[in-house]
């Protein structure tokens, strides 16, 4: 049995790609998504600090929402110092690098 057979889609595909066109670049950058899940992340936070407040007065009489808008915070911050920390250990991976 012949491989192709196999896989009859990607035997297609490979004849094809010599005349495929270039892969379009997406119009964002890495900063640019970076920020905007920063400011995201930060929208999350100051959104489970505003109800928590509505809590402690009286005006939000529901607790599971502020429960679920306290997980979002908190998983939101845990992301974000996640990600914080691979990019740290990245660019000291890069320092280390010999030219």
């Amino acid at each position: 049995m012949r491989i192709d057979q196999l896989f009859p889609a990607k035997a297609s595909i490979v004849g094809k790609t010599q005349n495929a066109q270039p892969a379009s670049v997406s119009g964002t950058s890495f900063s640019n998504s970076l920020s905007e899940a920063l400011q995201k992340a930060n929208e999350t936070i100051v959104q489970s600090e505003n109800m928590s407040e509505k809590i402690a007065t009286g005006e939000i009489k529901n607790i599971h929402d502020v429960t679920i808008a306290a997980q979002k915070a908190q998983i939101a911050l845990q992301l974000t110092t996640q990600v914080r920390d691979k990019v740290v250990e990245a660019y000291q991976e890069i320092m280390r690098m010999q030219v």
